[in-house]
């Protein structure tokens, strides 16, 4: 046990847990009869054999009753409060008046849904934070979830400060995940900060511990059964990060093809691979019965339209869209060449989303509908050389202009950038990211797909990482075709598939893949995968 002193005084911390209604699986007792809320409150005493410390659990109005019931039930001294709904500014009150009531020096924040946060790592992290005099002290290289943050408590009321002043915006954002680190990002040459970095840098797996969403509890409760109790947290990364049980999970993304029907050809595309004539389109009752089974599967997801077509073209385009949108758990992502967006289609899915109760998806907070457009160009000239010779640019940046106008913060033009559109690169960005133009500048550029080696390497840079890790898309990503059948990957469509989602459960085709997910691991690859370069790429 150890106790930094300075000036004689003890230093002493604040163990803050937030509660948040919206982690799904937060009081699900999977682990050995215990809750990750149960063995978040153990890891919060346990802080006080580290250093004199007292605990604080926030918690939304909702689920108060609950996490007062559960903190009693644990026999844990803690006190709970709550709000109705939490934004970055609220927080921060909270971190500040606790702190000044509990005289704290600093504040240990990690989210109840964690049920792994290791003692060892937040040892570490205090010794550091006390000894280097810091502001922020945060680990680095680890896995999300198995690690707290560190604020000083005079910084949280800096950050106060800029929540209530010059960042008032991003002082009233939901609370995420990286919403402490994200404000002090704003002015990071400010700040006093102190990392403890991993031996091994595990961030390229992507693995996140917490029991906010299905996937989550699925690779916290593999973890728990892999056998990690008395283990350090270097063991603990180790052994997640060679698990098939612990990296793959359920989909967290769905590329739905509801029509292979095109506007424009794109030397790009792989429609004559895949041997379409445009005369598919999914049926609706077809298509609410997909969207519902990935609903219960994965809960919370985003649903892609349309695969290898262009979904405004379909048409109950707007029905199906509002349909993924009143799956509370889902997000809609529409990729589209603009051409087919009216002022009529815009208004009503805007009412959808506007009626859409508010959900953490596609990495931003209320993420709803997401809109992709494929322009590839910045001129007329270079969009009918990219596009089959079509005349139609000023249409498609119009579309685009339209979307940005009814869904500012989440419409973006992309680029797939090739040799043939290089030279266009800057002169796009420049554009699309113009502050006076756009409220919210947003851009996509894409990585060329050759389709395992089917087209033309058109890269204009090799941008893959010197070790090859195991693809991203076997392991998050379902790709299912207007006739229902699911493609082993969004790659090999039309070569191999692994079932057909109408008349078979995700599930039993989802394990399917677990072998190949194996492999990869092993660095065994098929003759396709091996030609593939988009195993680095994920999209959520």
């Amino acid at each position: 046990m150890f106790n930094y002193k300075a000036d004689k005084k003890v230093m002493k911390t604040l163990v803050i847990l937030f509660a948040d209604s919206r982690s799904g699986h937060m009081f699900d007792s999977v682990f050995a009869g215990k809750s990750a809320f149960d063995r978040s409150l153990e890891w919060a005493e346990s802080v006080r054999k580290i250093n004199d410390s007292e605990t604080v659990v926030l918690a939304t109005s909702d689920i108060e009753k609950t996490v007062r019931n559960a903190t009693e039930a644990a026999a844990i001294n803690a006190e709970v409060y709550s709000e109705e709904k939490w934004n970055v500014k609220k927080l921060l009150e909270h971190f500040v008046m606790h702190a000044r009531e509990k005289n704290c020096n600093a504040c240990v924040f990690a989210w109840a849904d964690q049920p792994f946060v290791d003692s060892g790592i937040t040892e570490s992290l205090l010794r550091d934070h006390f000894e280097y005099k810091a502001e922020y002290t945060f680990a680095d290289g680890y896995p999300d979830g198995l690690c707290p943050e560190v604020l000083d408590a005079g910084t949280a009321g800096i950050l106060l400060k800029l929540s209530e002043g010059v960042q008032s915006e991003a002082g009233e954002r939901a609370v995420v995940r990286s919403s402490i680190f994200d404000l002090i990002k704003t002015d990071i040459n400010s700040f006093e900060i102190e990392t403890v970095i991993a031996d091994n840098d595990y961030r390229l797996f992507r693995m996140s511990f917490n029991c906010g969403t299905k996937a989550g509890l699925h690779s916290c409760q593999a973890l728990f059964k892999s056998g990690i109790e008395n283990k350090s947290i270097e063991e603990i990364s180790k052994s997640a990060a060679s698990s098939v049980s612990v990296l793959k999970t359920v989909p967290s993304y769905y590329n739905i093809q509801i029509t292979d029907r095109i506007n424009v050809p794109s030397i790009y595309h792989p429609v004559g691979l895949e041997r379409t004539d445009g005369s598919r389109f999914m049926a609706f009752e077809d298509f609410k019965s997909l969207v519902m089974k990935i609903s219960d599967f994965s809960e919370s997801a985003v649903v892609s339209l349309s695969a290898w077509g262009e979904a405004t073209a379909h048409p109950d385009f707007v029905r199906m869209v509002s349909f993924i949108l009143e799956q509370k758990g889902l997000t809609a992502l529409v990729e589209t060449d603009g051409l087919n967006v009216t002022e009529e289609m815009c208004s009503a899915l805007k009412s959808a989303c506007d009626k859409a109760v508010d959900r953490v998806n596609g990495g931003d907070d209320n993420g709803k509908l997401i809109w992709i457009v494929s322009l590839d160009a910045f001129t007329k000239e270079k969009y009918a050389e990219i596009h089959g010779g079509v005349d139609c640019f000023e249409k498609a940046v119009a579309g685009t202009e339209l979307l940005k106008k009814y869904f500012s913060e989440s419409t973006y033009p992309q680029i797939t950038r090739m040799n043939e559109n290089e030279s266009e690169l800057e002169a796009f960005w420049r554009f699309w990211n113009d502050k006076n133009r756009f409220k919210n500048p947003l851009i996509i550029v894409q990585k060329y797909n050759s389709w395992c080696g089917r087209l033309p390497d058109r890269k204009p840079a090799d941008l893959s990482p010197l070790e090859r890790n195991p693809c991203w898309h076997i392991r998050r990503d379902m790709t299912v075709l207007a006739d229902g059948t699911v493609c082993f990957c969004h790659c090999q469509s039309g070569i191999n598939s692994t079932g057909n989602a109408f008349s078979e459960s995700l599930e039993e085709i989802w394990e399917r893949l677990n072998g190949e997910v194996q492999n990869h691991m092993n660095k065994k690859y098929s003759e396709l995968c091996g030609k593939c370069d988009e195993y680095y790429t994920f999209n959520f």
